[in-house]
């Protein structure tokens, strides 16, 4: 059993300082801003959807602690969309302005993607109900 954990040990040693320096040599400036854009464009689309369903349940008699849910999360992912406007959109260019932003629409679009996935799966199971 010492020999097993000895051998481990030594595995992670050697291969520990390997795997920081593959994530270094990825990333990259360019593909953390065009993936706080797709969030920003993730988010609109979402919020779309999000309408669209949460009239739809309104129309089902969804229960009201589950609009309330997505209410709430919506109200959440308003927020911090707003937060996230009140930096602008940041240009190409590497500024702070880009980390903050991203933070800021990437809990948007969560929170977002949250309250449709909720209105979603009530959905689903008024139809599985009638069916």
């Amino acid at each position: 059993m010492k020999k097993v954990a000895a051998i481990l040990a030594l595995f992670l040693l050697v291969l520990v300082p390997f795997a920081g320096a593959v994530s270094a040599a990825t990333w990259s400036y360019e593909s953390f801003i065009k993936q706080s854009m797709a969030w920003y464009y993730l988010y609109q689309s979402d919020e779309h959807k999000f309408n669209e369903l949460y009239n739809l349940s309104a129309q089902m008699n969804v229960s009201n602690e589950t609009l309330s849910l997505a209410m709430e999360l919506y109200n959440n992912a308003s927020a911090e969309y707003n937060q996230a406007l009140t930096y602008g959109i940041p240009q190409g260019s590497r500024t702070l302005s880009w980390v903050v932003f991203s933070v800021h629409i990437r809990k948007a679009y969560l929170y977002m993607s949250q309250a449709v996935e909720v209105l979603e799966e009530a959905l689903a199971s008024l139809e599985n109900q009638t069916a």
